[in-house]
């Protein structure tokens, strides 16, 4: 399948730009898409370094790097695809890394014979203050709890308690979601009424963040001597 090309390594600077924002990624996570939008000039948007030459050029594990790919691929960011020798016995020799467009609904309305009820500007302002999703929540985390909560601020507090809890360990985007999904659902799973739900919810991030790290630390402490 053809993807859309960039116009110009401006046009794909903005878009590594809006991937940054529209996502929270780590610090090895941006490094990585940094240094492949800065190896991605020649043919726009694609580049084919090794993950062992990104590797040496970030600082990390070869097998750190395929994680960090994997999850940029998982997020829409990037696609990687292998490319086989073109003669002899087709073995890969090295993987296609491409940066992906953002991609933007169409959210253009149908044209309707009905009269449509006439809404005054205050009334549409209200309208998208309580059903716009913002776009710095991701959408999982959104689809749940939007799913017990209508109101869109009091969504946005539990992200901003589940991010500024987190922003201290550098896991990525995927895994900080994760958690606050699973804190989340323990939240819920409480019989009992809790007098203050937002404080216990913090509270099983800390502690789910901390076995994470922990876990995390001591399986790339491994990986490193495994290399």
């Amino acid at each position: 399948m053809k993807e859309n090309r960039f116009k110009s390594i401006e046009d794909l600077n903005a878009t590594v730009r809006a991937h940054r924002h529209r996502n929270v990624l780590s610090r090895s996570e941006r490094a990585v898409l940094n240094l492949l939008s800065q190896y991605s000039c020649k043919t726009i948007g694609e580049s084919f370094l090794a993950k062992s030459t990104i590797a040496e050029l970030i600082g990390k594990s070869r097998r750190t790097i395929i994680r960090i790919c994997n999850r940029l691929e998982s997020l829409g960011i990037i696609r990687q695809d292998k490319r086989m020798r073109e003669t002899g016995d087709r073995r890969q020799t090295s993987n296609l890394i491409v940066i992906l467009p953002i991609e933007i609904a169409d959210v253009t309305p149908e044209c309707h014979s009905e009269e449509a009820p006439q809404l005054n500007s205050k009334s549409i302002n209200n309208t998208k203050e309580r059903t716009a999703k913002p776009a710095w929540i991701p959408q999982s985390f959104y689809n749940l709890v939007s799913a017990h909560h209508s109101d869109v601020e009091t969504i946005e507090e539990y992200w901003r308690a589940a991010y500024a809890t987190t922003y201290t360990y550098n896991f990525t985007a995927a895994t900080k979601v994760e958690i606050a999904i699973d804190a989340f659902y323990v939240m819920k799973g409480k019989r009992k009424k809790l007098r203050n739900p937002l404080a216990f919810f913090v509270g099983v991030i800390k502690r789910q963040a901390k076995k994470r790290y922990v876990t995390e630390m001591f399986n790339d402490y491994f990986s490193e001597i495994i290399i």
